[in-house]
């Protein structure tokens, strides 16, 4: 039977979405090279082709976030108003509960991570967090609101701090309850 094989492109797509999800799963020091590989599917001599350092796959992977962030804004642009838009948010929130109770957030804790080892993606990492503030402020301030950053910062606070809680006590029902907590709010304002 013939063997068709990737395309350099597919391989290289392949290693950043098991760096991605490795990273998120055991975190950035804890996967190796070797294990992105097994799970990519792509020989580990194939690895260095694409990515001379494993620092130059996670800025790859934070490439491909912030890609994804920016995609999954334009989609909540297309609801009508903020507070849609807000709730929106929490609702995609609500679909990965499980994973950020069983791993924590993607991206809050690949943030701390980086950070604690003063990686030099920490602060493209950290970008990743401003980027997701910087929309929400934009929804408070099309929403009038005097004090939009502060809202705004409170919003992340919330998601991001419930995540941390969820994680840390292995309970999706933290999440529910801040959910509909903050569904709740953004209604009555």
């Amino acid at each position: 039977m013939l063997r068709v094989m990737p395309k350099a492109s597919d391989k290289k797509e392949k290693l950043i979405e098991s760096a991605g999800k490795l990273f998120h799963q055991v975190g950035f020091n804890q996967t190796s090279i070797a294990d992105i590989a097994e799970d990519s599917g792509v020989p580990l001599g194939n690895v260095h082709y694409y990515f001379k350092t494993k620092a130059d796959l996670i800025s790859e992977v934070l490439d491909n976030r912030k890609k994804s962030i920016e995609s999954w804004f334009e989609e909540f642009e297309k609801l009508p108003n903020p507070k849609d838009r807000l709730v929106g948010m929490l609702g995609d929130m609500e679909k990965m509960k499980h994973k950020v109770v069983k791993y924590g957030c993607p991206v809050g804790s690949l943030c701390q991570e980086l950070d604690k080892e003063r990686m030099p993606v920490a602060k493209q990492a950290d970008g990743l967090i401003k980027i997701q503030l910087k929309w929400v402020i934009a929804q408070f301030r099309e929403l009038r609101k005097k004090d939009a950053e502060e809202l705004g910062l409170h919003w992340m606070s919330s998601i991001h701090g419930t995540a941390l809680m969820a994680n840390a006590l292995k309970d999706s029902k933290v999440i529910d309850s801040e959910i509909a907590r903050l569904k709740s709010w953004i209604k009555k304002i």
